[in-house]
């Protein structure tokens, strides 16, 4: 059974099972802490709770990670890490992480414009699950996910799916729907064009 809890400083000890994963993204101690610090209710875990053999054992199988930024109508909440265990990907869990969320800061105290995050562009089963759960493509961050070596070119006409983010947002109540465009994937600008 699942169940949606607030991640614990001690919780970083028990991210094996998530952390180790080819797909998931990993972060200082200290960077976990900042969220823990300035962020504490955007910063949750789920937990599978089994009973075996007379032993009831706690299990994190992902968690969310998220922040509130932005000033006036770019007020947001961006997604900085949301993952699962791959044991227990494809039953909704991260669908549950991410509707947990937009719950959280689609009212106060948070009362968000609306909730972003950045994807690479080739990573097509995270874009269908944001896309299913309401994210469109508001644009294209030309090499996002690009080291200072890799000597990438410095112009807009040069795609790279591996270097390149989504950029994709979902209102919530409070915006309307002045947050996200039709045809993002359309528009493109570098990661320093990215600013709140």
């Amino acid at each position: 059974m699942s169940t949606i809890q607030p991640f614990e400083a001690t919780d970083l000890f028990k991210l094996d099972n998530i952390n180790l994963d080819i797909l998931t993204e990993n972060f200082p101690v200290e960077f976990y802490m900042e969220y823990l610090i300035l962020w504490p209710d955007l910063f949750f875990k789920s937990l599978e709770t089994t009973i075996d053999s007379q032993v009831n054992n706690n299990n994190i199988s992902g968690y969310m990670m998220a922040k509130t930024e932005g000033k006036a109508h770019e007020w947001h909440t961006h997604i900085t890490a949301v993952t699962v265990a791959s044991e227990f990907r494809r039953i909704s869990l991260a669908s549950r992480l991410c509707n947990s969320l937009e719950a959280i800061t689609d009212s106060n105290p948070h009362n968000v414009n609306f909730i972003d995050l950045f994807v690479k562009c080739n990573n097509d089963l995270a874009i269908m699950l944001y896309e299913k759960l309401g994210y469109s493509v508001y644009r294209r961050v030309i090499g996002y996910y690009n080291s200072s070596e890799d000597g990438y070119p410095n112009t807009l006409k040069k795609v790279n799916d591996d270097k390149d983010a989504f950029d994709m947002r979902k209102s919530m109540q409070r915006d309307k729907g002045r947050s996200t465009i039709a045809d993002g994937r359309k528009n493109k600008c570098y990661p320093h064009d990215v600013k709140f």
